[in-house]
């Protein structure tokens, strides 16, 4: 399994023929909303194969990863 692609490679790969215009995936890579975050090598952006477009990034750490993994199932109110 590799490490690391291409961000364009991810999104064909993701989401086939209507995958995001590049500009759309290299603002989307800038801008922090891959999780896990796409890291810049010299021009080219590369993410890991299982990582998501996270709208909320612009939010803390916690809140990209509960849109990552879901949110956990609330506490209950004990008595």
């Amino acid at each position: 399994m590799a490490l690391w692609m291409k961000l364009e490679t991810w999104a064909r790969i993701t989401y086939g023929e209507d995958a995001p215009d590049p500009r759309t995936l290299r603002r989307w890579a800038a801008d922090g909303n891959i999780y896990p975050p796409a890291e810049l090598h010299g021009k080219c952006w590369y993410v890991r194969p299982q990582s998501k477009y996270c709208s909320a990034a612009g939010g803390s750490s916690l809140e990209r990863m509960r849109a990552y993994y879901g949110s956990p199932t609330p506490y209950r109110d004990w008595e």
